[in-house]
């Protein structure tokens, strides 16, 4: 007979499960503003409501807090930092109300924060507003092997961008484009830089044109998320183009999400072993 090893008062963790977007079932928690991006001018402030729903069937509590985040890879992951440790924290700019929260089933709460920019302050500033309630208790093994208590919290974030109004710079360049030829796919890389002071997320398209100037082939680039001085490695793949031997042009158009443009313009030569040549950048 097999008997179950007792659980320690000691042999306890915290599992947290972190959620960026609008509701978790799971968690019978819900808020209407996921994201939060403000224009306010140096010296002043500006308030805002996020309203906050329980969902599930259970009465939840509900803690508010706040922290940092960067990007973690150019895909928009992130990863959370103590508030006000990093150097374009907008953390220490926002009080709010109430810090807790006591929700029955289907009732909601509005929260109040009061975002205030300091004096001088300039570019995009960025944290996150969490809110967070118990998921309950549960059972795993740790690394020897012994059954361990787990108690579950789960996280909702609504991410804050805050950017000093007058004092943003929106710009990226095209580091590095490169080209190349497979099974009658045309791939292009393209290595986007923020060269701004804000956040910019990037997408957009590529048009190959032949030597009459028809379009030949397009395609599209996957979003690039970056903060100030990120590279995100745009890749945009225009399948099943039946390439002939000779001289190609092509457009690369990236879209700013919160407003910009950028346009490169280069040439190459699709040879007759099915290579392609490296690019020609121009003016």
């Amino acid at each position: 007979m097999h008997y179950k090893k007792p659980l320690s008062l000691f042999s306890i963790a915290v599992v947290v499960s972190c959620v960026l977007f609008a509701g978790s079932a799971r968690a019978g928690l819900r808020i209407d503003s996921p994201k939060v991006r403000l224009s306010i001018p140096a010296g002043g402030h500006q308030g805002g409501d996020i309203k906050v729903e329980n969902t599930g069937t259970d009465p939840i509590s509900v803690r508010v807090y706040l922290e940092d985040w960067v990007f973690s890879d150019q895909t928009g992951g992130k990863t959370f930092f103590p508030k006000g440790t990093q150097k374009d924290s907008c953390a220490e700019w926002i009080n709010f109300y109430p810090a807790d929260m006591e929700l029955a089933p289907g009732a909601s709460q509005i929260l109040r924060y009061t975002v205030t920019v300091p004096q001088g302050a300039g570019g995009g500033h960025f944290c996150v507003m969490f809110f967070e309630t118990g998921g309950g208790m549960m059972e795993q093994l740790d690394e020897s092997g012994n059954r361990v208590a787990v108690k579950v919290l789960n996280r909702l974030g609504a991410l804050f961008y805050i950017e000093p109004e007058g004092t943003i710079e929106r710009r990226g360049e095209l580091d590095k484009m490169e080209a190349g030829h497979r099974l009658n796919d045309f791939i292009l890389s393209a290595d986007f830089v923020n060269t701004g002071n804000t956040d910019i997320t990037a997408q957009g398209t590529l048009n190959i044109f032949d030597a009459d100037g028809y379009v030949y082939g397009r395609a599209e680039f996957e979003e690039g998320y970056t903060r100030p001085g990120e590279k995100a490695t745009l890749r945009a793949v225009a399948s099943s183009l039946d390439l002939k031997p000779g001289a190609y042009d092509l457009i690369v158009t990236l879209e700013y999400e919160q407003g910009g443009v950028l346009t490169k313009e280069a040439s190459f030569t699709f040879n007759a072993d099915g290579t392609v040549s490296p690019l020609t950048l121009k003016d």
